[in-house]
């Protein structure tokens, strides 16, 4: 067949890809180079690295159109995986949490869980009504920091260093405010008059 006598010169050549082309080209070249989702495929291409001249950009929306589109585990010569992780169930999840000394959705976050415990209970679990009912008694509301009201004098600061370049993002951390805060100084939306 044409297909598998394909030379690495030919595929630039190519007006219009099949998906079985498409495939093997993506996992004899880019695979190899740790491109194994669509993801990575993504950044690959906004890496500009290389792509032969007519590759589909989007093989995905590409091959769904001409209707051979089998997904990107089998695009990139991955098998569906069979993920057969047994949760146990909501009662002995709350006692669990609830044991582990979970007081709110953040501490769960944080939490190093076991691996019959999801990562997400509010979605896993049928009976979910919320995480003062799951945790019952030790449940305490997550704290919520806000930010800091600037001085004047934090003001000059800020404004001087925008002027020299620092990231907004990094001056918004340091002084304990949003960067929407740092982006209404930079643009005279805030303290104008400073």
């Amino acid at each position: 067949m044409m297909e598998k006598n394909l030379k690495i010169d030919d595929y630039d050549k190519i007006l219009r890809w099949s998906y079985n082309v498409a495939r093997k080209w993506v996992q004899e070249n880019i695979v190899p180079l740790q491109v194994t989702s669509a993801r990575k495929f993504e950044a690959y291409k906004k890496a500009g690295k290389y792509l032969p001249k007519h590759f589909p950009r989007k093989p995905n929306e590409y091959f769904k159109r001409k209707d051979t589109w089998k997904g990107w585990q089998d695009f990139l010569g991955y098998p569906k995986q069979n993920i057969t992780t047994v949760f146990v169930n909501y009662g002995e999840a709350a006692q669990i949490a609830k044991m582990a000394g979970i007081k709110n959705s953040g501490d769960y976050k944080r939490w190093k869980r076991p691996s019959n415990m999801p990562a997400r209970p509010e979605y896993r679990y049928k009976e979910w009504k919320g995480w003062p009912e799951f945790l019952q008694e030790k449940y305490e509301k997550p704290i919520v920091k806000g930010y800091r009201k600037l001085k004047v004098s934090d003001v000059r600061i800020i404004k001087h260093q925008l002027e020299i370049g620092v990231p907004g993002t990094l001056l918004a951390k340091t002084f304990g405010v949003s960067e929407m805060q740092i982006s209404r100084i930079k643009h005279g939306e805030n303290w104008n008059d400073i």
